[in-house]
């Protein structure tokens, strides 16, 4: 029977353990952040924005993409930065059958190096008035500062439409501010006017596994710290390695890092928008001033210093240390080489005993083939308008609400799933019934091939996924391949710690996007559709999934080897009580008498 080589395993460890001492030399240092310039509090009035925010909201209070009040504020927005000395560009386009308008002042400086500062003006809510009325104010209000003040950098303030239907006016930004090396920075504003509890005021996530760069990050919460005297709250370890494993960057930022450029959300709510209507009485100038000056202080500190030195792409943070994502991807990969070596032994050892593996195939393909099914159905019903239209980008949850019709989408999809394992699962044992049962070899080793193939195409696709993926590559090959059997509860816990990481992932974006189990299912369904997570990721994951279903019905089927038998222990040859007669001495004749 195929198992297992303890020897080859450990042999194939022999990189890993290289790799992890290369980690454990490549720790960088963070990058500084950029001098302070003088305090910004004589030149951003946060008085004057907190009433020119009230007025928007009273004048146009629904300002929801497409509607007049949207087009009407894009109006007054244009007229003010011409006034101010802006060259104004306004951008017309179309999405989701609305017609949305993005409005770009440009003023040029004495280098073609630009900042970009960028706020929302659609709102998600009526009136929204400390969101996108204060931070389209704080917009303007610079475009005040700035009026006949000299600046190194070109300075350009965009005020962009359908945030609330996935950063679609931000992608189309993207397009025509020119290529990410002409851009020092992007500064988004965000809920400027909301009084929030915590200290998450810089949202720097992308939709993919790049990450904005440390110095601006750094400038960034120097700012802050400096009007707020606050510091700014940041993401733990293992909460980076879950927002790298599946990228959510919900905000303006997300696209723009995804596009290259070097981007950081100054956010009062933190990552969410807060809850409710948004009442104009619930601007919070004191917090809307102090936040639209630390905005100043870092379009300041960048127009004197220079482009902030962004580090590594993409990293980890360990206290001031900074891990490159290089090494994360030598590490991962290094880890799964184990699983693939010996996933390749034991097909090796198969075929030399003639043991079928093939048709194995066909009962792991009938696995995968529900939630195939699933993605298939899914991307179906919103091709064909049967589910609300998945943003481009992640939004806030609240955008894309768990209803009745969205219960009726999951309902369906589910629906499709157990239909298509039952197809499948008869199509499979049709020409061969003993695929009903996975009790020989043949299908562990089918199983650990496919585990290790997807496992390395997931490292293909995100090192920090495949890295949150090497226990469950181990683990489950392990319990199919290993023999003797390990015992049922053995199998069960090695099933279950495979989970273990994926599972800790998603109870993380529960509770930071504050969503139940079907709400999050929903969001995820929502995300796969709008390709915000990417096909081929959406794929992988659907393999991966299959192997777990694969691995746990091989461990609940499996009988577990029998304890060997002990033979029971007989009196001693020698000593009182033992056999003296003939031969008891190798043949020796018996000294009793005749």
């Amino acid at each position: 029977m195929p198992v297992i080589e303890p020897r080859v395993y450990r042999a194939a460890f022999v990189p890993a353990f290289v790799a992890l001492v290369v980690a454990m030399f490549s720790f960088e240092s963070r990058p500084r952040p950029l001098p302070q310039g003088l305090p910004a509090d004589v030149l951003f009035d946060g008085r004057e924005a907190a009433q020119r925010a009230a007025r928007i909201a009273e004048e146009e209070p629904d300002r929801r993409p497409g509607r007049p009040g949207n087009r009407a504020t894009a109006r007054l927005v244009a007229e003010t930065l011409a006034e101010q000395g802006f060259r104004v560009e306004r951008q017309l386009f179309s999405h989701a059958g609305r017609e949305l308008e993005n409005v770009i002042g440009r003023r040029a400086g004495r280098s073609r190096s630009q900042i970009v500062v960028v706020a929302a003006r659609d709102a998600g809510v009526v009136p929204d008035a400390p969101g996108s009325a204060a931070d389209t104010a704080a917009l303007l209000e610079l475009g005040r500062v700035f009026r006949g003040r000299p600046s190194r950098k070109t300075l350009v303030l965009a005020s962009v439409d359908g945030s609330t239907l996935g950063e679609v006016g931000t992608a189309r930004l993207a397009d025509e501010l020119g290529p990410p090396e002409s851009i020092d920075a992007v500064l988004v504003v965000s809920d400027l006017g909301f009084r929030g509890s915590g200290d998450s005021f810089a949202q720097a996530w992308s939709n993919d596994w790049r990450r904005a760069g440390i110095g601006l990050q750094r400038t960034v919460a120097d700012s802050i710290r400096q009007e707020l005297d606050r510091s700014v709250e940041g993401t733990g370890l293992l909460g980076e390695l879950a927002r790298l494993s599946f990228p959510i960057g919900i905000g303006p930022q997300g696209v723009l890092l995804e596009d290259g450029f070097d981007s950081i959300r100054i956010s009062g709510s933190g990552e969410l928008p807060p809850d409710g209507n948004g009442p104009v009485e619930a601007i919070d100038e004191d917090r809307l001033g102090p936040l639209g000056r630390a905005t100043l202080r870092t379009v300041t500190a960048i127009d004197q210093n220079g482009r902030p030195e962004h580090g590594p792409d993409s990293y980890l943070l360990a206290g001031s240390q900074t891990l490159p994502s290089w090494v994360l991807f030598l590490l991962g990969g290094t880890l799964l080489l184990p699983i693939l070596v010996t996933s390749g032994d034991a097909l090796a050892r198969a075929r030399r005993r003639q043991l079928p593996v093939g048709p194995w195939l066909r009962w792991m393909g009938a696995w995968t083939a529900p939630f195939l099914a699933g993605f298939a159905v899914a991307e179906v019903l919103a091709l064909a308008g049967a589910t609300p239209a998945p943003p481009p980008a992640p939004v806030a949850p609240a955008e894309v609400p768990l209803d009745g019709p969205a219960l009726g989408v999951l309902g369906g999809v589910s629906a499709a799933m157990a239909l298509a394992l039952l197809l499948a699962r008869f199509l499979a044992a049709r020409p061969d019934p003993t695929l009903k049962r996975p009790l020989g070899p043949g299908a562990a080793v089918a199983l650990g091939l496919v585990l290790s193939a997807s496992a390395l195409l997931l490292w293909v696709a995100n090192p920090y996924a495949a890295l949150l993926a090497v226990p469950a590559a181990h683990l489950w090959a392990l319990v199919v391949l290993t023999r003797p059997t390990p015992r049922p509860r053995t199998r069960a816990a090695m099933i279950a710690l495979g989970v273990l990481p994926a599972a800790l992932v998603a109870v993380y974006y529960l509770f930071a996007l504050s969503m139940n189990p079907l709400e999050g299912a929903w969001y995820l369904l929502m995300l796969v559709t709008g390709h915000s997570v990417g096909v081929f990721t959406s794929l992988v994951g659907c393999v991966m999934l299959a192997a777990l279903c694969g691995a746990t019905e091989i461990a609940l089927r499996v009988p577990g080897e029998p304890e060997p038998e002990v033979p029971a222990l007989g009196p001693s040859v020698y000593g009182p009580g033992a056999y003296a007669g003939p031969g008891s001495l190798g043949g020796t004749k018996s000294a009793l008498g005749d």
